[in-house]
């Protein structure tokens, strides 16, 4: 037994927070989880305050001194290769930042479930925000079927983006929505924001002008049996005349160019409505810069608006991260 840092939490929310801390690089894989008969206590490494303050907004928990059980060591990448292989799983598929195969055969031998390995050719690019791939070991593919928080999601990672590194921020954003709120979700992708807020009960207008995403997230509806959901092919852009003044919340998760669309999100909005911004932002300037652009939009619009959270989402690239800005609009 060794005496070190947790956090104390709910049963009802451990997973929610483990997954966070794993992400969060701050979840001590070293110390077994503790538990009584209520609550679940997580090994911890060095927690920043910037990182406390993302956990909080999750849910209630206490930073506590605790025995912890040593883990049993187990074989992972980082040992097989003696370095680090930085990748990201979707269903049975692992992509590789690099095309290494030696740390594609490290992962299959390490993750069992995983059939294939490839290798992001591109970043994110085009009109319809795609990545292009090339295979690196296992069977030849880029469709996969995912599995997070409990709905079912078939992917082609060349036709649609989608990573599971935001898993933990669509849960998040999931448990502000009331069942009767409505929702405009205005770059949808293949579904993962809008299908987990309808299967709680909310309306949801699901938008993305990529035929192969608007098809797939049809798909991800009928094979989860989610109804309430009202799927559109088309640009966010022409959104505000027929939903003006519509939603409850409006989520913009377009990181790179969601700035361009903030005034139409704002008319989207209800009075008092919520909207969720997600940018890439550097490191020297997390919040201040898309701040800016918050406030011009709504100045353009005549509008207010309330500040209700700010946040780091993920790590994106050396010194750059995915942020998210909530915040309240009113409207004259």
């Amino acid at each position: 037994m060794a005496h070190s840092r947790g956090l104390k939490v709910h049963r009802s929310q451990g997973e929610t927070f483990r997954k966070r801390l794993v992400e969060l690089g701050a979840f001590d894989r070293d110390r077994k989880i503790g538990s009584d008969e209520v609550h679940l206590y997580l090994p911890i490494l060095d927690l920043s305050p910037e990182a406390e303050e993302d956990l909080r907004s999750l849910g209630d928990f206490d930073l506590v001194e605790a025995e912890f059980e040593e883990a049993e060591r187990r074989e992972t990448v980082e040992k097989l290769l003696g370095s680090r292989a930085s990748f990201e799983v979707v269903g049975d598929v692992a992509i590789l930042d690099d095309l290494d195969g030696e740390a594609a055969a490290a992962i299959m031998a390490v993750h069992r479930n995983v059939r294939t390995v490839i290798s992001s050719m591109t970043a994110v690019e085009g009109e319809y925000r795609t990545r292009r791939f090339r295979h690196v070991a296992g069977v030849e593919k880029t469709t996969t079927l995912h599995k997070e928080h409990g709905l079912r999601y078939r992917i082609d990672l060349e036709k649609a983006y989608f990573t599971p590194r935001l898993g933990t921020e669509r849960l998040r954003v999931a448990k502000l929505i009331k069942p009767d709120d409505v929702v405009v979700d205005m770059f949808a992708g293949v579904g993962p924001f809008a299908l987990l807020i309808a299967k709680r009960g909310a309306k949801v207008v699901a938008v993305d002008k990529n035929p192969e995403a608007v098809r797939l997230l049809k798909e991800n509806a009928r094979l989860n049996r989610i109804d309430g959901i009202e799927i559109l092919e088309g640009d966010a852009a022409d959104l505000a005349e027929r939903y003006e003044n519509f939603a409850d919340h409006v989520i913009m998760n377009l990181p790179h160019t969601a700035r361009d669309f903030l005034k139409v999100a704002m008319r989207i909005a209800k009075d008092g409505g919520i909207v969720h911004y997600y940018a890439i932002a550097p490191e020297e300037d997390l919040y201040g810069r898309d701040m800016a652009f918050v406030e011009e939009g709504a100045s353009a619009l005549g509008a207010m608006i309330r500040i209700l959270r700010c946040g780091v989402v993920r790590s994106y690239a050396p010194h750059q991260y995915n942020i998210a800005i909530d915040f309240e609009v009113h409207k004259p």
